[in-house]
């Protein structure tokens, strides 16, 4: 399993929502049609109430293999590019 630092900017998802096919366990739209980071055990209605004001949401999820192609398939499914990938321990930037 390896590790990516998530990150959706909220301003710039138009909430099109082809992101979420993409790595259902890991993002989906709120009420306001935003992605939405999900990690295993969250209380999805908690999540939402919380990241509802945010611009930005990032999570560090531990990923298998093909979870990482998901969560980068979802990335590049998104029209505005509002999702980004970063290596969590160095920073890089993997995605876009």
């Amino acid at each position: 399993m390896g590790k990516l630092k998530v990150v959706v900017d909220r301003t710039l998802c138009e909430g099109i929502g082809v992101c979420v096919p993409e790595a259902p366990k890991y993002i989906v739209l709120d009420k306001r049609h935003k992605a939405v980071i999900v990690k295993p055990g969250d209380n999805v209605e908690e999540l939402f109430a919380k990241v509802s004001e945010l611009k930005r949401q990032e999570a560090v999820l531990d990923l298998t293999v093909d979870e990482e192609e998901d969560i980068f398939r979802a990335a590049e499914a998104c029209p505005v590019k509002a999702i980004f990938i970063y290596d969590p321990e160095t920073g890089e930037q993997l995605y876009p």
